[in-house]
């Protein structure tokens, strides 16, 4: 991913100074000539994000035996079973998107602070790959399963971001930005309860914190016309915070830190 990220960027940047050297070659119109002298600018943001997490796991887990009684349902059999092993543990992303608001303060010549309060949709899975060691042949695992848990966020943003801006070509700009970025999971609370046989009950879900705050990076260009301003960017978002909940122990036994990462490209406009 993060060499996906370096590619789009260089891709953007040079396909801005490619666009702004042909620009410069013949006289151009220059659309909103005092665009950046104005202290304040306000729009929107409509983007495709791609959420994942960065996995820490716990040394030699996949050693460690785990009651069947602890996995809810699926095609486990806790009375012919005498120990699940979880031998392997991956993320996978799946796409979502994101809306915002853009509320823009000039701070210089080419600085920028923005900040987006916004709403971001989207899922990760995590896949267990699970071995089970009957009681039959208890000296040997003989069966294995594939089992994934989805999780899905709703996340509040409130990203503020420093915008660097380079010197404007005719219609075109490219810029960096940096910031953070807290955010609150409003889906992360919902625990999904498995009643067993004998009337107990166990977390069927990998329950996360609410709370995130994340650094973000980027790059983009923007694009002036006659009515506004319009803007390409990428953007690599990390977690700081460890956002596993302890309760489902077969889900988290393996998870030793688990931090929220996204990836997203956006158009803006302002």
């Amino acid at each position: 991913m993060k060499k996906a990220f370096r590619i789009i960027v260089i891709a953007l940047l040079l396909t801005g100074c490619g666009i702004s050297s042909a620009q410069a070659q013949r006289r151009a119109v220059r659309y909103l000539a005092n665009y950046e002298n104005e202290p304040y600018h306000f729009g929107f943001l409509l983007g495709f994000n791609s959420m994942m997490y960065t996995l820490k796991t716990v040394e030699d887990y996949q050693n460690v035996p785990h009651d069947p009684n602890q996995w809810p349902g699926g095609p486990i059999n806790p009375d012919n079973t005498q120990a699940i092993y979880i031998y392997n543990l991956e993320t996978q992303k799946v796409p979502g998107f994101t809306v915002g608001i853009i509320g823009s303060k000039r701070l210089g010549k080419y600085f920028d602070l923005r900040l987006i309060p916004s709403l971001s949709f989207g899922e990760r899975r995590l896949d267990y790959s699970i071995a089970i060691d009957t009681k039959n042949t208890p000296e040997f695992i003989d069966t294995t399963m594939l089992a994934s848990k989805a999780i899905f966020s709703t996340f509040v943003e409130f990203p503020l971001q420093i915008k660097y801006r380079s010197k404007r070509l005719n219609n075109i700009g490219a810029y960096l930005l940096g910031g953070v970025n807290p955010k609150l999971d409003l889906a992360s609370q919902k625990s999904n309860k498995f009643i067993m046989e004998d009337g107990s009950s166990i977390i069927n879900n990998l329950v996360t914190k609410r709370f995130d705050c994340a650094l973000e990076v980027g790059a983009g260009f923007d694009i002036y016309n006659q009515w506004f301003k319009m803007g390409i960017e990428v953007k690599m978002s990390y977690g700081l915070l460890d956002v596993v909940k302890n309760e489902a122990f077969i889900y988290t036994a393996p998870i030793d830190k688990l931090r929220n990462k996204m990836f997203q490209i956006s158009m803006t406009f302002e």
